[in-house]
């Protein structure tokens, strides 16, 4: 098994999803895997903004002031806020089908806290995978869904 077999399996990925990509289009499944993703997002910050508010009503004195209801709510309304817009952005992605591909050398990055980012033609997104699995300096292709700013696929370019 080599390194783009590799990529394909921790993207998750077949041959007909990587011909897709190359074809500029994304596949089914990506589109698929896209709305989920974007709905598993919704959903977390729902979850955060309802995890804010509980910790503020856990500490705060009894009975609540309109002051304390309102910061629940606002940080609460944040957090889906921050949620939709991922939501929206996958959500249109998944839509729109197109795929933007990038090729040339690639460089990992580590951002402190942002977590690990490919840089590569100039862009530079967050790395879906672990930094391990790309090799700095090598030429890769990468796929990228542009209304979502996200990397769908990687694959070496012209090596294996």
């Amino acid at each position: 098994m080599g390194h783009r077999d590799d990529l394909l399996q921790l993207f998750h990925l077949g041959p007909e999803d990587l011909e897709a990509n190359r074809a500029g289009k994304l596949s089914p499944r990506q589109a698929r895997a896209l709305r989920q993703s974007g709905v598993r997002n919704l959903l977390g910050s729902l979850l955060i903004g309802l995890i804010l508010a509980a910790i503020l009503f856990g500490v705060a004195n009894k009975p609540l002031v309109p002051a304390q209801w309102i910061t629940a709510a606002v940080l609460a309304g944040a957090a889906l806020i921050v949620g939709y817009v991922d939501y929206n952005r996958t959500r249109l992605a998944a839509a729109d089908a197109r795929v933007e591909i990038l090729s040339g050398p690639a460089r990992v990055q580590m951002r402190r806290r942002e977590g690990w980012y490919f840089n590569i033609a100039g862009r530079s997104l967050k790395l879906p995978v672990h930094f391990w699995n790309v090799k700095n300096d090598a030429s890769y292709r990468a796929y990228i869904a542009p209304r979502a700013n996200r990397i769908v696929a990687i694959e070496p370019d012209g090596w294996d």
